[in-house]
């Protein structure tokens, strides 16, 4: 229980002021799960604030097989860290020694979800055999099935109530609050149950170390397979000048719209038929046909997008993977079109080919649904027999796969960058703030599939441990911490004081309207030009664009207080929306191509395709992957860029005594 530490005035609110040693946002895998490593460590002053303990993208999102990734210990292939760490950094933009530590960590990651109950299978000998994943040669994905993430929030959910660790649900952090030296001092929390209360339900947590597992920009694209109750608050950090990295490194891939979900691995290996229609579901066409040969060649596409889910511009040249995302694209955000996987026909294809058999199939893919022993009439009827839980997943939530077609879209689904942190996860500027899970920005252009999860984990760990092994500031106890932080605590309940003073002629309906409306803007912008397509005259345009809405926005806006929460978090996520595309925007600026999960279009670039000439591919510019593009905040508050050189993965000997004698000084925690 948390107890009453003060209450102070401000612009004439009275705000209760609590205190806690370490306070936790989020309530996600990563969240949960430093939480209670914190607490195994002794630190017992601590407290979880979350907007939704029920929402989150760990907890609502998975795919066909969500993978956990991690160093494989029961394979007949030796595997090491330094090993695991060449597959982490191959495409470029990581630094080697936060790869190293995920890799050498992610065992002990692994088990202490397995000890927790976490159900991983394993073979008759206790080892648990992995398989390999995106970006993976050796074996190291391991799954649950569809919910993999949503069974590790259900132990470490359970494992927190068992330590009567404190959380606070439906609260809302709507403010950073640094000192003068950028060292983290607590935050601002919003109750949204205590909305209508004369504090407007804010209050401040005052706390020497701020956890903050939010999650990625989750509400940034119309075309999304973020769940629709996660948003995500990276802007938060942005609003006090947290140093963020790669932020144009973002994930894209085939999703279904109506239910989000990815449609990876078996919902493509069945190889469903892909087919577009006008907005109202009529004409009906089989858009990808004509630019393929053969069946081989479709089919082949089709059934590696199951392996090969995320878009990838350099597996969009000579009828690649990719080719069928940027087709997908076309027609929905280019021609205004919908477009659907029918699971209950198969493929048509071009009148000139025989009609749809065995031996018109490639033979990788052929050979995979026979050895599955999946072979039948219809990709439904294959589905069943491959992957009975991707079936029964859709028909849970309403959506008949034999019967039904299922809409879909190029969406956006994971964050590569994000928030800038050193080897224990603490902020590269701002003392005492740890960001973890996806808003840590640690995974370069194209990680291993499955290795967000373990970065969640061992972000949770080396932040805990930082954490514990950190001896109090005094500062914290001062009286004169009020002074420190009253004119940002005063900015903002002026802008709440002024939102909520009008309202009596606006009406729930049109605040809104007008509140998604702002949001409709924002997402429309992002998936139309900082999306899995960028051109540089675009982004441009986009960024203006971004920066006057960020400008105008509330100036004159009228916010009962059923809307407070979610005018205050559209505040954060216009900033943050002009720090993205000001980093898409200066990449371009620097020569960058298309590189990971986008598609830089440039006149002098290479066709996509002879039927898709307005796809011309900008080439990667390889001496980029050496370095990390760092976005900060100057003295004159203006926001920079600058490129960071990639670390070396550590070469040390790492004697073992010499190792004990550090260990036992507390010199491994510097």
């Amino acid at each position: 229980m948390m107890h009453l530490h003060a209450k102070w005035s401000v612009k004439g609110l009275s705000l209760p002021v609590f205190r806690t040693n370490a306070l936790i946002v989020g309530s996600g895998a990563a969240s949960l799960s430093c939480a209670v490593h914190l607490k195994r460590m002794g630190v017992d002053d601590l407290l979880i604030v979350t907007d939704n303990s029920k929402g989150g993208t760990s907890r609502n999102t998975g795919s066909d097989k969500q993978t956990y990734y991690r160093l494989s210990d029961a394979s007949p292939i030796p595997d090491s860290p330094y090993s695991m760490v060449e597959s982490y950094t191959r495409g470029g933009s990581v630094h080697g020694d936060i790869a190293f530590i995920e890799a050498q960590n992610s065992l002990r990651a692994f088990y202490n979800l397995v000890s927790l109950g976490v159900n991983f299978p394993s073979n008759r000998y206790g080892g648990y055999s992995g398989y390999k994943t995106d970006h993976d040669p050796s074996n190291r994905g391991i799954s649950l099935g569809p919910y993999t993430s949503k069974e590790m929030v259900r132990v470490l959910h359970a494992e927190v109530e068992k330590w009567n660790i404190p959380m606070w649900d439906r609260c809302d952090v709507v403010k950073l609050l640094t000192d003068e030296t950028h060292a983290m001092v607590g935050a601002v929390v919003l109750n949204k149950d205590e909305v209508h209360n004369e504090a407007h339900g804010l209050c401040v947590i005052l706390a020497e170390h701020v956890v903050l597992g939010t999650g990625g920009p989750a509400g940034f694209y119309a075309a999304s397979v973020y769940p629709r109750v996660h948003v995500g608050s990276i802007g938060l950090a942005m609003e006090i000048g947290a140093e963020a990295v790669n932020l144009t490194e973002s994930q894209f891939g085939i999703a279904s719209t109506k239910f989000r979900w990815n449609l990876s691995g078996s919902y493509q290996q069945v190889l469903p038929r892909y087919i577009s229609t006008d907005r109202r579901g009529n004409n009906p066409v089989d858009f990808l046909v004509p630019y393929f040969n053969n069946w081989e060649e479709l089919t082949n596409a089709v059934f590696l997008k199951g392996y090969q889910w995320p878009f990838d511009a350099a597996k969009v040249p000579d009828q690649g993977s990719s080719l069928i995302d940027l087709l997908v694209y076309h027609e929905t955000q280019v021609k205004g079109r919908r477009v659907f996987l029918d699971f209950s026909s198969n493929i048509i294809g071009n009148p000139a080919w025989s009609s749809f058999n065995r031996q018109c199939i490639h033979p990788t893919a052929l050979g995979y649904l026979d050895a599955s022993k999946a072979w039948a009439g219809t990709p439904f009827e294959r589905l069943k027999l491959l992957n009975p839980a991707a079936v029964e997943l859709y028909a849970k939530h309403g959506i008949d796969l034999e019967h039904e077609l299922l809409e879909i879209d190029v969406c956006a689904q994971h964050n590569n960058g994000g928030l800038y942190s050193d080897i224990w996860w603490e902020s590269t500027n701002i003392k005492g703030l740890y960001p973890i899970g996806e808003v840590n920005g640690s995974h370069g252009v194209s990680r291993p599939g499955g290795s967000a999860l373990n970065a969640g984990q061992v972000g949770a760990l080396r932040a805990a441990q930082r954490i514990a092994g950190s001896k109090e500031r005094p500062m914290l106890q001062a009286d004169s911490l009020r002074n420190v932080v009253q004119a940002d605590l005063e900015k903002l309940v002026d802008t709440v004081c002024r939102w909520t003073a009008c309202t009596k002629q606006t009406t729930l309906q049109s605040v809104k309207h007008q509140l998604d409306e702002q949001m409709f803007s924002l997402q429309r912008r992002m998936s139309s030009y900082g999306g899995p397509i960028r051109r540089k005259e675009l982004v441009e345009k986009a960024l203006l664009e971004a920066k006057a809405q960020q400008h105008s926005f509330g100036k004159e806006l009228s916010v009962p207080a059923e809307f407070l929460a979610k005018a205050l978090r559209l505040r954060h996520m216009l900033i943050a929306q002009v720090w993205y595309l000001s980093a898409i925007d200066w990449y371009l600026g620097q020569g960058g191509g298309s590189r990971g999960s986008y598609l830089v279009v440039d006149s002098a670039g290479r066709e996509a395709h002879p039927l898709a000439s307005q796809y011309t591919i900008k080439e990667e510019k390889h001496q980029l992957r050496e370095v990390m593009q760092v976005l900060y905040v100057d003295d004159e508050e203006r926001l920079c860029h600058r490129f960071d050189r990639c670390r070396a993965v550590p070469s040390e000997s790492f004697w073992f005594e010499q190792v004990w004698r550090e260990y036992q000084a507390g010199q491994h925690l510097l």
